[in-house]
């Protein structure tokens, strides 16, 4: 059996040189985000967000303006908890290059969970 959950966040961003930094609003609440290069395509969520106890693969979608399937970014990441704020480490140059010239508004992580049943 497997538990699906979808995190939403509808973001206000800013380009600075080596990254993309700004806002993160849930329904019920708002984080900062960081969005940078690495080695390893990783996201980060506060501790208070989601209760993980261990890392997991999710599926994260960034929206840009506008409504079609074209204006959607998908990459698989791993999810881990750090502390209180979102991070996003793209191993994807293009993803981040595209990213860097049409900032997302939301993103949404995909997750999914095996268990026995």
């Amino acid at each position: 059996m497997a538990l699906e959950q979808d995190c939403k966040f509808i973001l206000n961003l800013e380009l600075s040189e080596s990254y993309i930094y700004g806002t993160a609003f849930t329904s019920d609440n708002s984080y900062s985000i960081n969005i940078q290069q690495a080695s390893n395509t990783l996201v980060v969520l506060p501790s208070d967000f989601i209760n993980m106890e261990e890392s997991h693969e999710a599926l994260v979608c960034f929206g840009l303006l506008g409504d079609s399937d074209k204006n959607k970014i998908f990459v698989r990441s791993e999810v881990k908890i750090g502390r209180d704020l979102i991070e996003v480490y793209l191993s994807q140059d293009d993803v981040l290059l595209n990213l860097s010239n049409h900032l997302p508004v939301e993103m949404t992580l995909h997750t999914a969970q095996f268990t026995l049943t």
